[in-house]
């Protein structure tokens, strides 16, 4: 199971919350949010690998570092040489988005072309038979999701689970199983980011030869339980408290659990005078 988080920068998001937090405190949110998704992702028993795809590798590197550095060798640190990192280190891919692929579908996609070009566990890159993996693709900005909520997706049993959104309009996580979660194009990226060609179709095409489309965006829910019905793959739609609320909005503030504000409000103090 390969886990895809999209993040896009630390610059241009959370726009709707611009009228009461300013940019660096968006800024600050947006990483916050990035990296209690991965840490949850990685402590994850049955997620091997995470891939960030990011337009701002700079940026995502700081917001990411505190999940895979070691806290205890850090604080001992004399300042000399490169901090030491936890074993979760080995399973985390920052990725570059290339600059002419834009928007969150394709981010989305790079992701699933890495997962891919990567050789199984056991495996070495000249020998190893590119097969697809198992998928779980995930938003940045999840403050209440648990590793229980990871679980129960991956213990769903379909080839297609859509965690939707409080209002049942968007996706949230989205996991895919084989064949679906196959490449659609047949040109793919390396584990080095670069390009190579796959000369033979990809499996877990549709009626018309393309793979899963992502349709993230407005009303992706419906969108990808269609996507799954051209395919011919059963859907399934569920909705945790865990899953559901993406913080995008003060009202999406509000209807997180006070922990979970308690903790985030730590590092984002603005958001706490719209506490309920």
């Amino acid at each position: 199971m390969v886990a895809v988080v999209p993040l896009r920068d630390g610059s241009s998001g959370k726009s709707r919350l611009a009228h009461v937090l300013d940019p660096a405190s968006r800024s600050r949110l947006i990483g916050v949010l990035a990296r209690h998704v991965v840490g949850t992702l990685l402590a994850s028993e049955d997620v091997e690998r995470v891939v960030v795809v990011t337009s701002d590798p700079r940026f995502t590197w700081r917001a990411l570092r505190d999940v895979v550095v070691d806290g205890a060798a850090a604080a001992t640190d004399d300042g000399e040489g490169l901090p030491l990192l936890t074993a979760d280190a080995d399973r985390l891919r920052i990725v570059l988005q290339p600059a002419d692929r834009p928007g969150l579908d394709a981010a989305v996609d790079v992701g699933r072309e890495i997962a891919a070009s990567e050789p199984e566990e056991g495996t070495t890159s000249g020998t190893a038979e590119h097969r697809p993996v198992r998928l779980l693709v995930a938003h940045a900005d999840l403050p209440a999701l648990t590793t229980a909520d990871v679980a129960a997706l991956l213990a769903e049993d379909a080839p297609v689970v859509v965690a939707t959104d409080r209002l049942g309009a968007g996706t949230n996580l989205l996991v895919l199983d084989p064949p679906a979660s196959a490449p659609s194009s047949t040109t793919l990226l390396s584990g080095t980011g670069t390009e190579r060609q796959e000369p033979r179709a990809r499996p877990g095409g549709g009626p018309h030869g393309a793979g899963f489309r992502f349709r993230f965006g407005p009303d992706s829910r419906a969108a990808h339980v269609a996507e799954a019905e051209r395919l011919g793959l059963r859907a399934v739609v569920v909705q945790r408290p865990g899953t559901a609320v993406d913080l995008d909005t003060v009202d999406d503030w509000g209807e997180l659990p006070p922990h979970v504000r308690a903790a985030v409000g730590l590092h984002v103090p603005a958001l706490r005078d719209h506490d309920a």
